[in-house]
């Protein structure tokens, strides 16, 4: 373990390990913002520090509270964020790295930058209250929870979830397919290349390329898909628009209704089943929005 106060910016925390091929990344932050750096490298590297971009929003709230409880129970200690990254947990037990912050109070509040370093292929479990997490290269498995902090995913070739409060999720291609739950954050997924799921109260969910089974449901928002090649795709908004694009020469069973707005379509329509049974069928429902399906821009 290495430490260093660089000038006025607090205690930067640095751990190695020793790695040679993806680990099992388990990682549990309540404020501030998780950072997961995917590559082609061999070994481990975790550096913990008081979160700077945060730093104005906790200094005149948790550190009066820090204060108040220091003085209410006498301990005698001054707390300071550098206390928080110190108490962070952060090791390595076979192939799981564990990285968490302190959860007893005042502790639980200070918000902290926690940056990873592992080789491609590792599998990211994350849990965060307002924490938001980042995550470049490619994962193997995929599980996050998180509360109001956003999530970024490049890509993730096994199965993945991810259950959100009120984040904005964006993630890229999930190749082995997606669980997806919010309560109102919008939801982008460039790709999906497995029965994939997704769910939200409020938000709208964008959906590039689809090559396998999907269901989507929101409340109120919008449901674009962009790109749908193959695969039975269901979608339902309370009172939102639907917009789904098929990949040019590609024969689709089309059901969109519309209770209050309008239903249409843009594609050639023909009154002759295929030859062959389709591999795309889009069955859609808006309350009071518009539907429409055409044709993938290229």
């Amino acid at each position: 373990m290495t430490e260093n106060v660089p000038g006025d910016t607090g205690l930067v925390r640095e751990e190695e390990f020793e790695a040679t091929g993806p680990i099992e990344i388990d990682v549990a932050v309540g404020a501030g913002r998780i950072e997961v750096r995917l590559s082609d490298r061999s070994g481990v590297r975790v550096a913990v520090r008081h979160d700077d971009d945060a730093a104005d929003q906790w200094v005149p709230g948790l550190s009066g509270l820090l204060n108040w409880v220091n003085g209410q129970f006498g301990t005698g200690t001054e707390t300071s964020p550098d206390d928080a990254v110190r108490q962070t947990r952060v090791d390595l037990t076979g192939s799981r790295l564990v990285v968490r912050t302190p959860k007893p109070l005042p502790m639980r509040g200070v918000p902290l930058a926690i940056v990873i370093e592992a080789p491609n292929g590792s599998h990211v479990e994350s849990k965060s209250g307002s924490a938001s997490l980042v995550t470049t290269g490619s994962a193997g498995r995929l599980n996050v929870i998180s509360g109001t902090g956003d999530v970024s995913v490049d890509r993730a070739d096994g199965v993945a979830s991810v259950n959100s409060g009120s984040a904005a999720v964006r993630l890229g291609p999930m190749m082995g397919g997606v669980r997806v739950k919010s309560g109102s954050g919008d939801i982008e997924v460039s790709s999906v290349g497995g029965r994939s799921a997704l769910f939200t109260g409020s938000g709208d969910v964008w959906l590039g390329a689809v090559q396998a089974d999907v269901m989507v449901r929101t409340g109120t928002g919008d449901i674009t898909v962009a790109d749908a090649a193959c695969g039975a795709i269901e979608l339902v908004t309370g009172s939102g628009e639907l917009r789904v694009a098929v990949r040019s020469g590609t024969a689709a069973m089309v059901d969109l209704v519309s209770h209050a707005g309008q239903a249409r379509s843009e594609l050639d329509v023909s009154n002759t089943p295929p030859s062959k049974e389709s591999k795309l069928t889009v069955r859609g429902r808006t309350g009071s929005g518009n539907a429409v399906i055409t044709t993938a821009v290229g």
